[in-house]
Order: structure tokens, then C-alpha cells, then sequence
């Protein structure tokens, strides 16, 4: 269900999808990726079905809706007729004024919710979303709740541009990645088995809750019937290679390594 923007605010600086700031009817501000980005519209799809995955799987993730934009509003506002934005249906995640990303100076030690960032590893390596272990910039820290919080999954499902072909071709296959951001968490959640309780709510997630996850979306953002159902295919086959990518990364854990060597 889509709910109205009905204020323009301001481009947000940063971003490769260049998003923007809008007040919608519901009083929230949300960050708007459009329609017409410079990467289309499947960013779209993988921001939202990424978000509906990682709530069911209980992980700090940024809300998202799907923003209304009007003719009306396009008009009122010179911004966006001189970007030539169309009509219909975008997506917006919530904003978070306070919301800072790790490439500032945060203190992790203050987080009270660091024990998800296991979830998010494993989350990352279900579906294939591979830029945050180098990005720190995808993840935000919230100061006024001490909680991170997992943004920009645009290219999560080997990005913006889905392809049968590729998903059949690594549906067997699954890359590890470790990198800066992933790092700074192993002292937070090392242990004898750190990733063991989000490693199984991804292999017992039932086919059902992944259709829910892809199905719905605005035929604006023309992702076919044929993809979706091939996107569902790859993260139902993909549930059981996450415990064996995530094994890779036992050296990098010194409690959960001294555990494997006893």
C-alpha cells in the first residue's frame, strides 16, 4: 500500500541513486529513491524486498514504503519539473535526522542492539547484497536510541538488473565476503558460535514468506512475473549455502576459532 508524499524538502548530497527528502501524509520524511534514477527501477525492487525479508528475520532495518507522487506535486514544486520526475509510484525509506554512518566516529561500544550485526553477515551473504562489508557508509547509527541500522540494499540479488540466466547460474554458488565494516563488530560478537541463530531462522524461512517478500510490486517498476518467480528460486536455493560461506570466516573470530580447534 502506497501512502502520498505531499511536501518537497531537499536532494539528499550523497547516494549514487541521487534520493531526495519529501514530508508524506503520514507526517514521516522519508529519503526518496525515484523511479527514473541513473540505476532504474529494480533498485527499487531490491530495496523493498530486502526490507521485507530482514523484518521477517527480525534484523534492525530501515522502514521502507512506497511513495505516491503526484502530477500536482510535481508542478507545485520547479525542483522536481527541472528533473523531470514522473508521475506514480517511488520508494522512500524512513528518515532519521540523528542518523549518522560509520565512516563518521562513532562509538560502537554505546550500541545496545550490536549483537544483530551477526544477522546482518548473514543476511549480506543470503542475498548477495556485497557492497557493505566495504561500504560503511550502508549502515546507520542512530545516537538517540544507541542501535545500528541496515540501509541501501540496491544492490543486493547481483544488482539492479535482473537476470534469469545469472540467477540459475549461481544458484549453487555463494561468494564470502569480509571487509573494514564487518571487522569492527568481531569484538561485540565473537563467541563460540556466532552466527548459529540467524544462520537457522534463514534455512527454516518457508517458501511462502519469500513469495510474500518479492510479490506486489508496482508494475511501474516492471519487474516481470518470470523474474520474480526466478528471484524466489534463488533465495530459496541459497538458504543452505549461508551456514558453509559463513564457516569461511572462522579465522577472522578468535573465541569461535579456539572453538573450532578443540
Amino acid at each position: 500500500m502506497s501512502i502520498l508524499a505531499v511536501r518537497y524538502i531537499r536532494p539528499i548530497d550523497d547516494g549514487w541513486t541521487l534520493p531526495h527528502l519529501f514530508k508524506c501524509e503520514d507526517g514521516q520524511t522519508y529519503v526518496v529513491k525515484f523511479i527514473n534514477n541513473r540505476s532504474g527501477s529494480g533498485i527499487l525492487a531490491n530495496e523493498l524486498i530486502a526490507y521485507r525479508l530482514g523484518k521477517r528475520l527480525g534484523l534492525p532495518i530501515a522502514p521502507y514504503r512506497i511513495i505516491q507522487i503526484t502530477k500536482d506535486l510535481v508542478n507545485m514544486f520547479p525542483a522536481l519539473k527541472s528533473m523531470d520526475i514522473p508521475t506514480g509510484l517511488h520508494l522512500g525509506s524512513l528518515y532519521f535526522e540523528q542518523g549518522t554512518t560509520l565512516l563518521g566516529e562513532v562509538n560502537l561500544a554505546l550500541c545496545q542492539n550490536l549483537h544483530q550485526a551477526a544477522g546482518m553477515m548473514v543476511f549480506d551473504h543470503w542475498i548477495n547484497n556485497w557492497d557493505r562489508h566495504v561500504a560503511e557508509s550502508n549502515l546507520l547509527y542512530l545516537p538517540d536510541q544507541r542501535k545500528i541500522l541496515m540501509i541501501d540494499h540496491s544492490d543486493a540479488f547481483f544488482g539492479p538488473y535482473w537476470d534469469i540466466e545469472e540467477f540459475m547460474d549461481d544458484s549453487d554458488r555463494m561468494d564470502v565476503f569480509w571487509g573494514p565494516l564487518y571487522e569492527r563488530f568481531v569484538p561485540y560478537i565473537d563467541s563460540p558460535n556466532p552466527f548459529g541463530r540467524y544462520i537457522r531462522l534463514v534455512e527454516k524461512i518457508g517458501e511462502e514468506a519469500v513469495v510474500q517478500a518479492v510479490k506486489g510490486l508496482p508494475k511501474q517498476w516492471s519487474i516481470s512475473s518470470e523474474d520474480a518467480s526466478s528471484l524466489v528460486d534463488f533465495l530459496m536455493g541459497r538458504r543452505y549455502l549461508v551456514r558453509e560461506a559463513l564457516e569461511e570466516l572462522r579465522d577472522n573470530f578468535p573465541i569461535w576459532r579456539q572453538e573450532g580447534e578443540d
